[in-house]
């Protein structure tokens, strides 16, 4: 089947080839899957960075709100408190 595929398509050859070594080779092979299997992590990790990230910038954002609502909330306390203290005199 294969020198039908070669006869047929000559360049074939040349990839059989190539494919034919790399298999005979099986530790470039696991090399080649090792360093697509580390890019993968590397990609992974960056991603989980990023997600934590967003999550982190979400969360102060949320919190510079409270805190604004904290002043805000301080500030009516200190109005009612001079309110009171008017009142009683």
């Amino acid at each position: 089947m294969i020198e039908m595929l070669i006869d047929l398509y000559p360049q074939f050859q040349t990839y059989y080839r190539e494919i034919y070594e790399l298999c005979r080779n099986m530790e470039k092979v696991m090399g080649m899957f090792s360093k697509e299997l580390l890019e993968l992590d590397k990609n992974t990790v960056q991603y989980m960075i990023d997600e934590m990230q967003n999550e982190i910038d979400a969360q102060k954002g949320k919190i510079s709100e409270q805190e604004q609502m904290i002043a805000d909330l301080q500030k009516q306390i200190e109005q009612l408190k001079r309110e009171r203290d008017e009142f009683e005199r």
